[in-house]
């Protein structure tokens, strides 16, 4: 019988594409950190570990659409799950060993409150007011405290759990008997003061958690404030952009009545021309008219001249 095919929701789909995206700008040219990043919050979403196979066609299928482009080898991401795995059977081995050494009645003297040394709480968030939340690596975080924690508790066990075989075979005397007590309760006490150094620790993270945070935030309010700015100057040069068309318009337009008061000159022009020249061909007709008649009338004279004797007259100019 074949493996059950995975199946992940949509939710599950945008968180892991999330997170995909929020890895690779943060690991840019570390695949095992990269690796480390995506095992981990594919577990913290779905709840469990899967194989390589399923990583690689992840990253093959999914991690395209979202503009990633990692292509780490199959033994990279294997190397990565076993990573995982391993912190996972740590944490599970930790935790079965301090079940196995803590007796039921020695319980209540492992509770901080219940010696007297109050623990100090660690704030959720750093801020209320923090509308960008700045990723932890929680795994990271947890493998790298999970050995001192479990030698913390291994040395502040070992002399509670001691006690109920000690009470079973009665003292010789009672100064060994107050002396294991002196013993247990300083062991108790040097265990909450490493408990208390590492809340220490754990506050000085936090304050720089939040110093990072604010430096983030003034650099938010650094990149909006250049936006705003040239946002301002992309409008000023739209502004310019619309005076620069309008008056592109009106010297179109005045182009445009000059041409076509250019085209009534020159039709007006060829039209008084035209009649000038219909006007002296007419005159032309005139004078040859005029000639005409006067040779008729100069013959005329002639020939009444030649039948009265008389020479004709000659003719005026």
């Amino acid at each position: 019988m074949g493996r059950p095919r995975i199946e992940w929701n949509d939710a599950q789909l945008r968180a892991i594409m999330g997170a995909l995206v929020a890895l690779d700008r943060d690991f840019p040219l570390d695949n095992v950190r990269f690796l480390d990043g995506l095992v981990a919050a594919v577990r913290a979403i779905t709840g469990r570990v899967y194989g390589a196979m399923t990583y690689g066609r992840l990253l093959r299928d999914v991690a395209p659409q979202t503009g990633v482009a990692r292509r780490p080898s199959t033994p990279t991401i294997q190397a990565a799950v076993l990573r995982a795995q391993a912190l996972e059977r740590g944490a599970v081995e930790a935790a079965a060993e301090v079940r196995a050494r803590v007796p039921v009645s020695a319980h209540g003297a492992l509770i901080p409150g219940a010696v007297g040394v109050p623990l100090a709480p660690v704030p959720d968030r750093v801020g209320k007011g923090d509308a960008h939340p700045v990723a932890v690596d929680a795994e990271a975080l947890r493998g790298a405290l999970a050995p001192l924690v479990r030698e913390l508790l291994r040395e502040g066990i070992a002399p509670v759990h001691a006690l109920p075989a000690q009470q079973a075979s009665p003292p010789e005397d009672g100064r060994a008997e107050a002396r294991q007590l002196q013993l247990a309760t300083a062991a108790l006490e040097d265990a909450h003061a490493r408990l208390r150094q590492l809340e220490k620790e754990m506050r000085e993270l936090h304050r720089e958690l939040g110093a990072a945070q604010a430096a983030r935030d003034l650099a938010g309010e650094h990149v909006n404030a250049m936006l705003a700015d040239l946002r301002e100057t992309i409008a000023a040069s739209g502004r310019d952009v619309e005076l620069l068309a309008r008056a592109a318009g009106q010297l179109a337009r005045t182009e445009k009545f000059l041409k076509a008061q250019n085209d009534a000159a020159r039709l007006q022009a060829s039209a008084e021309a035209d009649a000038l020249r219909t006007q002296n061909r007419q005159l032309r007709e005139r004078i040859d008219l005029l000639v005409l008649d006067n040779d008729h009338y100069r013959r005329a004279l002639g020939n009444r001249a030649s039948q009265d004797g008389t020479p004709p007259p000659k003719p005026r100019r």
